[in-house]
């Protein structure tokens, strides 16, 4: 489960917050689709939720983890138990489409005597199991995406995180992805997404939850550009614009939900020193 509590973000130099007292929670399994015009904070949301930005005011919990109480050392293996889908991809260009998921398991501690079965189930899943010798140059914009869903699926993720995983795309493309994503959340994953694209949400992802951060703006921002109170939810319909905060790069290897992850490697199995939170 995932709370939010009384959420507020204003960035330095702008006379309007992102987020004013913002609430929502989003229960175990649940299809969340984020939307909003340029501004309206989707963006900002996915990157407070890895962790990579902090709220100003507020209180996020994502399972067991307060995330104001996460030391820094312990952030990178929060991460990796989220998945992560960026808008532009980020995949190794040296490395094939099979070397790819393999480094991000190495990475993260994952048994090589595994790698094999879970990476070709993987690619299975998502249909693209006989481009595993291809190099992100030899693929196609869709296809290069699909390899970042396995990427951020390798791990085995309880959330999937998207901002804009259809951003770069064509509308056939862009409704494979839809489709995809969808499947994903049958495996009983929660899945946050950011999204303009609402004609093929609306017409592809059925039991998913709309979360419209544009209507949730305090009456000053009349541009939809800053969300306070309770989040409105409804059906995937309406418009909206990409957002206009980029997520930083965390390294090739954040499409996995990890970051920062070199250098760590003795502190796994060490106690963490969050708080539990029970739901």
């Amino acid at each position: 489960m995932i709370i939010i509590r009384d959420l507020k973000k204003q960035y330095p130099d702008t006379d309007r917050p992102v987020f004013d007292g913002f609430n929502l929670q989003v229960e175990n399994g649940e299809f969340i689709l984020l939307t909003g015009k340029s501004g309206s904070g989707k963006t900002t949301l996915i990157r407070m939720l890895l962790k990579e930005i902090e709220p100003d005011a507020g209180e996020l919990i994502v399972g067991q983890y307060r995330l104001s109480e996460i030391p820094a050392g312990r952030i990178p293996f929060y991460r990796r138990e989220i998945g992560v889908v960026f808008q532009d991809f980020r995949l190794f260009e040296d490395k094939t489409v099979y070397g790819n998921l393999e480094l991000v398991m190495a990475m993260t501690g994952g048994r090589r005597r595994d790698a094999e079965k879970r990476i070709t189930s993987i690619l299975a899943m998502l249909g693209i199991d006989r481009l595993h010798k291809r190099y992100p140059r030899e693929l196609s914009g869709g296809e290069q995406q699909k390899v970042c869903m396995a990427r951020a699926l390798i791990n085995q993720p309880t959330l999937l995180l998207a901002d804009e995983p259809t951003g770069n795309l064509d509308p056939a493309s862009s409704a494979e992805i839809m489709r995809l994503m969808e499947l994903v959340h049958r495996q009983g994953i929660s899945v946050i997404m950011a999204t303009h694209d609402l004609p093929t949400a609306n017409s592809l992802i059925h039991s998913a939850r709309r979360v419209d951060l544009d209507q949730t703006a305090p009456p000053s921002a009349a541009e939809g550009t800053g969300a306070a109170g309770r989040a409105v939810e409804g059906s995937a319909a309406g418009s909206a614009d990409a957002p206009g905060t980029e997520l930083s790069t965390m390294g090739n290897a954040a499409g996995s939900g990890i970051a920062g992850t070199a250098g760590t490697a003795s502190a796994e199995g060490s106690g963490s020193t969050e708080r539990p939170v029970s739901s």
